[in-house]
């Protein structure tokens, strides 16, 4: 079986070295991913520019720093990303009247990947109707801090759940090699007065995991003889 995959990132408000880092490696592999962003950063241009998707991460978790209102958080996260498709929401919010909400006012919006069934063997694309209301749906099947607790990021055998699997990182966890929360944790205790998107390499890089973690784990996906494919192409 060939396997086909289809990497994901949510920036989750990440630095610049960060995201630099995870573009760096796709560059290597010449492979092309979808980003979904939380806010402004000269980095949004640089993945269009370098042929990547961008999508929006709207935060809609009481006290976010993207509005108050659905319509706001949209607008907000629209500002970043004024040609977004795709949205993913942060701690994948979702209930039928939100979607419907957005996806009925901002009709350049196509499709909600907002749907995680951690180890699932099929990926799968689905058509959503309510209420006069038509998107589609896409399930993703793999996320970094979900894989947290199966601690299997050197397991060779469990690249690929099934025929075609939609890995979600975060440039964060790619960074520091994260395979538990504890290193994330201690950056940010440690830089408890500056926002995460301020810090830069020189900072984070003395609490980089050094054995295997998700920024090792992405890397073995590039290099393996798997095919990547466009999220568009996605059945």
């Amino acid at each position: 079986m060939t396997y086909k995959f289809h990497l994901t990132f949510d920036i989750d408000w990440a630095p610049d070295d960060s995201i630099e880092k995870c573009l760096t490696l796709l560059a290597k592999s010449a492979v092309k991913a979808t980003f979904f962003t939380t806010h402004e950063t000269d980095m949004n241009k640089e993945i269009v520019v370098q042929g990547h998707e961008l999508g929006i991460h709207p935060n809609f978790l009481p006290g976010g720093s993207h509005g108050q209102s659905t319509h706001e958080i949209i607008e907000s996260c629209l500002e970043w990303a004024p040609n977004a498709r795709y949205m993913r929401t942060h701690a994948l919010v979702q209930s039928t009247p939100l979607l419907c909400d957005i996806f009925s006012t901002f009709t350049q919006l196509t499709t909600d990947v907002s749907l995680l069934m951690h180890g699932a063997k099929y990926v799968q694309r689905c058509e959503f109707k309510f209420e006069g209301v038509c998107f589609e749906r896409i399930l993703y099947n793999w996320e970094d801090d979900a894989e947290f607790y199966n601690q299997r990021f050197g397991a060779q055998d469990t690249h690929f759940f099934g025929p075609l699997t939609i890995f979600d990182f975060h440039p964060i966890h790619v960074h520091l090699n994260s395979n538990n929360v504890k290193n994330y944790t201690r950056l940010k205790d440690h830089f408890i007065q500056r926002a995460l998107s301020e810090l830069r390499s020189v900072d984070i890089e003395p609490y980089v995991n050094p054995n295997e973690g998700a920024g090792t784990f992405l890397q073995s996906i590039l290099c393996s003889n798997a095919e990547s494919i466009q999220l568009g192409a996605v059945k």
